[in-house]
């Protein structure tokens, strides 16, 4: 399986938010969300960005992704990671109905993210969900940890990226406890593909 955070790692410039909040009139906030670091601000700002959204609904907001720039290689990488048959999954702590959205455009077989509930609530995913999410989806699967590969680009993929036996970091900064990893800053998605089919 080959797991791949989605901002920064198989986009790159604009992020997710960043678009959403650009095309609904947001961007001055969302660059104030984007400072912040403490879990209670995180959840009160995800709960406010949400409140931003309900006017649209989710159909709407998915419509301005398609001005996102894809990282280079990214949808040949995919393309030979499914032909190998390798399971992919887009995991990330940005919204899931964006993070869906791109899987569908990537073929990829799993995706996780924040999920925007039924009852317009919010339920939070955060970094070290992304290993938790992995682990059980590879206990699902009968793979080991030995049978994962990860691509990130940031502090928040670090326990998804010590999870996998093959790391990369696309990141600029390795972050400290990340010396297993391959550091390949702003690399071509089909470049770290051909190091995992290796």
């Amino acid at each position: 399986m080959a797991a791949f955070d989605v901002d920064g790692t198989l986009l790159r410039g604009e992020n997710i938010c960043g678009c959403i909040a650009r095309n609904i009139g947001r961007s001055n906030e969302m660059n104030a969300f984007e400072l912040l670091r403490s879990r209670e601000e995180i959840i009160a700002g995800r709960d406010t960005m949400l409140q931003w959204y309900l006017p649209f609904g989710q159909a709407n907001l998915t419509k301005h992704l398609i001005e996102l720039r894809l990282a280079p290689g990214v949808k040949e990488g995919f393309a030979r990671l499914k032909k190998a048959g390798i399971k992919t999954a887009l995991v990330s702590i940005t919204w899931a109905f964006a993070v869906d959205w791109l899987a569908a455009e990537l073929d990829a077989d799993y995706a996780v993210g924040t999920g925007w509930q039924t009852d317009d609530t919010v339920r939070h995913f955060w970094p070290e969900d992304k290993a938790s999410y992995l682990e059980a989806l590879l206990s699902e699967l009968n793979l080991g940890p030995k049978a994962l590969a990860a691509t990130g680009d940031s502090w928040g993929d670090i326990p998804m990226l010590n999870l996998a036996s093959k790391s990369y970091f696309v990141g600029y900064d390795l972050p400290p406890g990340l010396s297993h990893a391959e550091h390949w800053p702003d690399a071509n998605i089909d470049r770290v593909v051909s190091s995992i089919l290796a």
